[in-house]
């Protein structure tokens, strides 16, 4: 029987990032929970894709506005919604917007000709679900200080996926950060990528309940790697190059 998405509970994880949006009690922090189709976000998926807070500022509202339960697009054979390919952000044509293309391209590099079709059935999601104007923003120090990457922790117990692809794999305030801090890992690996920038690639192996034997692998936070108005900056391309050569190599993934 197959597995479907659990409705009631993802209201109540939409509940939960707008008490967080409200506990800041600033109009251009606005909650943003999820980046797919509701009906992905099914117990057991075969992965997950998660970032450390949605970015942006009072004037991408329209992007970022509270969301309980998103409007679905999904009708027939229409694909499932998802918001790096959907949304347009910055006032970027839809799916221009450098992360996009970025998460577009990394996609692209673990999964080929598949790429589309597997991101749009992948629940993703940030570790912090309201959005800073960036990394640095005072806010997501006292988000993150208040715990409230707890959020995205309970929605990754909840999914219990068989892999988790983070961006954002630093030891200070990244999604890797913030499971090291709740879960045991085990068998870690790392490849330096861009040593200049600090930038590597790693994995590992989850040990506690519910998640033990969860594979993680962590990418630097993709806003940081592919800094360009537009495109495909070298720096990504590097990365998307050593992704793919692990990938045919299996070393990781």
């Amino acid at each position: 029987m197959a597995v479907s998405a659990d409705l009631k509970f993802l209201e109540k994880m939409a509940d939960e990032a707008k008490g967080i949006e409200d506990r800041l009690g600033n109009k251009d922090n606005w909650a943003k929970p999820y980046y797919s189709d509701l009906q992905v976000f099914t117990p057991g998926a075969q992965r997950i894709f998660v970032g450390l807070n949605p970015g942006g500022d009072g004037g991408s509202k329209k992007y970022y506005k509270a969301a309980r339960i998103e409007k679905k697009i999904k009708s027939g054979d229409t694909p499932y919604f998802n918001a790096y390919l959907d949304e347009s952000w910055g006032g970027q044509e839809r799916g221009q917007d450098s992360l996009q293309i970025a998460a577009k391209r990394v996609f692209i590099a673990m999964y080929g000709n598949e790429w589309e079709v597997t991101l749009r059935n992948t629940p993703c999601f940030n570790i912090i679900p309201v959005c800073t104007k960036n990394s640095s923003d005072p806010k997501l120090k006292k988000m993150w200080d208040d715990k409230e990457y707890q959020w995205g922790i309970e929605l990754i117990k909840h999914l219990r996926p068989e892999t988790i692809i983070l961006y954002g794999d630093g030891d200070m305030r990244s999604p890797w950060s913030a499971l090291k801090s709740v879960f045991e890992l085990q068998d870690c690996r790392k490849v330096e990528v861009l040593p200049k920038l600090n930038y590597s690639i790693k994995d590992g192996t989850l040990v506690n309940k519910p998640l033990e034997g969860t594979y993680i692998f962590g990418l630097p936070h993709l806003s940081w790697v592919n800094r360009t108005k537009r495109g495909i900056s070298k720096n990504l391309e590097i990365l998307c190059n050593e992704i793919k050569e692990l990938k045919d190599s299996n070393l990781f993934i």
